[in-house]
C-alpha cells in the first residue's frame, strides 16, 4: 500500500508567510536579518534571496494541506515538525548544496507546526513528526496540545523522528505522554 504524506516541512517554513507581506525581500529580511545586520550578512542574504520563491501565504497553504488531506482519506500528515539546526541553502538545486549561515526562526517553525497539528486532530488523521534540537518545545506542543484538546490529542498517532533525544529524556516523553506516541526513530 502505497502512504501519502502531506504537510510542510520546516526546512521549508521560512518561505511561508503567517501575514500578506509587503514584497518578498521584505518577507526574508524580516525572518533573515537582524535590526542591524553587518555588511557580511547582506551579501550573504542577497545571494540566498535570488534563489528563494515568492513567500506563500500559511492560509492558503493550509488549505491546501486540508483538501488534499480530504481527497486523500488514508494519507498522513507529515513530515513536519521543529528544528533549530537547519540552515537555508543558498541555491536548493545547487549540487553541491552550500548551507547560508541564516536559520528558519523557531517561533515562526513553531506558529507553522502547531496549526498543522491541530489540523491533524481535527481531521483525525496520524502525523510524521520531525524534531531536531527541540526537544523541550515538542514535549511542550504535546502538552498544550493535549490540554487544549483532550483525548482528541491522544487519539493521533505521533511519528517522532529525527529526533537524537537520550534515554533519559524519552523516558521523560513517555512520562508526560502517559506513553500514547507509537513510535520514534531518534
Amino acid at each position: 500500500m502505497d502512504t501519502r504524506y502531506i504537510g510542510y516541512h520546516p526546512w521549508w517554513a521560512h518561505q511561508i508567510a503567517l501575514t500578506k507581506p509587503e514584497s518578498k525581500r521584505k518577507h526574508y529580511e524580516s525572518l533573515l536579518l537582524s535590526s542591524s545586520p553587518s555588511d557580511e550578512d547582506l551579501a550573504v542574504f542577497e545571494k540566498v534571496l535570488e534563489n528563494q520563491p515568492e513567500p506563500r501565504l500559511f492560509d492558503d497553504i493550509l488549505s491546501e494541506v486540508r483538501k488534499n488531506l480530504l481527497d486523500f482519506p488514508n494519507a498522513l500528515l507529515g513530515e513536519i515538525g521543529l528544528d533549530r539546526a537547519v540552515r537555508i541553502p543558498y541555491d536548493y538545486d545547487a549540487t553541491p548544496r552550500i548551507l547560508s549561515p541564516f536559520t528558519i526562526p523557531f517561533d515562526h517553525q513553531l506558529k507553522i507546526f502547531e496549526v498543522q497539528l491541530e489540523l491533524a486532530v481535527e481531521l483525525k488523521r496520524n502525523v510524521s513528526m520531525h524534531s531536531v534540537k527541540a526537544h523541550d518545545a515538542t514535549l511542550q506542543v504535546f502538552e498544550r496540545m493535549a490540554k487544549k484538546f483532550g483525548n482528541e490529542f491522544w487519539d493521533v498517532s505521533v511519528d517522532l523522528h529525527s529526533c537524537g533525544i537520550s534515554a533519559q529524556t524519552w523516558k521523560e516523553v513517555e512520562v508526560r505522554c502517559r506513553g500514547r506516541l507509537v513510535q520514534s526513530f531518534c
